[in-house]
């Protein structure tokens, strides 16, 4: 028997009790910070990945620090250009080829630009751009009170559009857990678990994808988490710590300026109150015609005042056009 404990990326490989005292440290920590639970599920998804051994005589426990680390450090500046390292994780994305007419029969209005609607989502995207620069903000929630409403339209398109700003870094994934759709509006078949991804089973790189080379504009520095798997318990996997940990990943790697949480209605479930940990403030999108007031502030009240309400979005309006913003 190999009784050598096994080491993969230079880093050791723990033995059970290891990884039970890891894991008791994080169910004592109500609000465990996003470093220590990324350095414990880095740890604990290093083991899943690899092959079963049989476990030798155990190494001392890895020690999570609990000390604030960052203490007198200088605060990175959000304006400096990405390292080499930024650039490096983006190449390492798959790429994925776009089809214009599949888009356009999906009402991706930003591809093609030939609905005079495209420029509504032009001027969202400066306006959120520049909302979240000065609030100093990254990830927005894309939700709506109730199903119909067009939300993962919305999140699509201001993605697309987003993605032709050269300088700005843009994630998309797909929070509707329950109901995964946006894998249907760019025609990716085979799109993966994002629930695996968020429990630490995949990497990065094996699950997000970003554009390839395209006559339409949209440029490929947009990436974008998709789901061919429902989870029925979408809410608890939400408020996992190893989910914490996978978005402080996702930021520290690619370095997005935009994350775009497409996320379902927020008075279908409690998968949106169960997200507000992962995001800044919420795009709210409403159906003309068909939302009443009393459903537009049931679903501010329980996503809660402190995510505020960045934008209202009029869907389905016939207010100057289709689309109204």
């Amino acid at each position: 028997m190999n009784d050598k404990v096994v080491r993969r990326t230079g880093r050791p490989r723990l033995d059970s009790g290891a990884r039970e005292r890891i894991l008791a440290k994080i169910a004592k920590l109500d609000h465990a910070p996003a470093e220590e639970i990324e350095v414990a599920t880095d740890a604990l998804r290093d083991l899943l990945r690899s092959d079963p051994v049989t476990e030798a005589e155990p190494e001392p426990a890895a020690q999570i620090d609990t000390s604030d680390s960052d203490a007198g450090a200088t605060a990175p500046d959000p304006s400096a250009p990405p390292s080499p390292s930024v650039h490096d994780s983006w190449t390492r994305l798959r790429q994925f080829s776009l089809d214009g007419t599949h888009l356009e029969g999906k009402l991706v209005i930003t591809a093609n630009r030939s609905d005079p609607a495209h420029g509504a989502f032009d001027v969202l995207r400066t306006r959120l751009v520049q909302a979240l620069a000065d609030k100093g903000w990254t990830r927005v929630a894309i939700t709506s009170p109730t199903a119909g409403c067009g939300k993962s339209f919305t999140a699509v398109n201001l993605a697309i559009t987003l993605s032709r700003y050269d300088s700005c870094r843009t994630v998309l994934l797909d929070f509707d857990m329950r109901r995964p759709g946006l894998a249907r509006y760019f025609g990716v078949e085979r799109a993966g678990s994002i629930g695996d991804y968020l429990r630490g089973f995949v990497p990065l790189e094996d699950h997000l994808i970003r554009p390839g080379p395209n006559n339409l504009h949209v440029g490929d520095r947009l990436a974008i988490g998709l789901n061919d798997r429902p989870e029925a318990y979408a809410a608890e996997l939400l408020q996992q710590p190893e989910t914490a940990a996978v978005m402080t990943h996702l930021e520290r790697t690619l370095h997005p300026e935009v994350v775009l949480l497409d996320l379902p209605p927020a008075l279908a479930q409690d998968d949106v109150i169960a997200a507000r940990p992962h995001f800044d403030c919420v795009l709210m999108v409403v159906g003309g015609g068909m939302t009443t007031s009393d459903e537009i502030q049931e679903a501010t009240r329980r996503i809660g005042e402190d995510k505020p309400v960045l934008g209202v979005v009029l869907n389905k309006a016939d207010i100057e056009g289709d689309y109204a913003y």
